[in-house]
């Protein structure tokens, strides 16, 4: 039997995503795209992508037996999706996919390879965590989408305000 909460939490996804669709379909159209992702939109997608993977793993530690019925991991990523549904839009109007600057760029291929690197560690600590009977084997795929998520979020800040 679903709980109630279940419930909702697949509502409350599944009108996101409908959101998040209608956005990349009717947005291009209007006047709130523009053909480039700004510098202050580029800082708030990952101030966002760090936010909620910050949230999604603080779920996983604190309530892991209610992450995967209750779809929190899922519902925490969701603000990003929707911001990510905006860069969608933005390349469907642009018609390419090169929406950001080559500093944009840079600091995020930076990031990307600094998150990969640091993913290897955080795994072997979750493995630990298994081991020692402290970690449910379902939650290692959102562990490891939230803390790859928080990297490359983090670390493309850090490179993009290094300047």
């Amino acid at each position: 039997m679903h709980s109630g909460m279940n419930i909702l939490s697949k509502l409350v996804l599944g009108g996101l995503l409908v959101l998040a669709g209608l956005a990349v379909w009717l947005l291009p159209k209007s006047r709130l795209v523009t053909g480039r992702i700004s510098e202050r939109l580029f800082v708030v997608t990952f101030v966002v992508g760090a936010l909620c993977s910050a949230a999604g793993l603080a779920a996983l530690f604190v309530l892991p037996g209610r992450v995967r019925q209750w779809h929190l991991w899922e519902l925490a990523v969701m603000p990003l999706v929707v911001v990510y549904a905006y860069w969608i839009a933005v390349m469907r109007k642009a018609r390419t996919s090169e929406i950001v600057d080559e500093k944009q760029n840079f600091d995020m291929t930076n990031a990307s390879g600094l998150a990969w690197a640091l993913s290897l560690p955080a795994m072997m600590v979750a493995f630990v965590l298994y081991e020692a009977g402290l970690f449910d084997p379902a939650l290692w795929f959102p562990f490891y989408l939230l803390v790859t998520l928080l990297l490359h979020s983090t670390a493309t800040l850090y490179f993009f305000k290094r300047r």
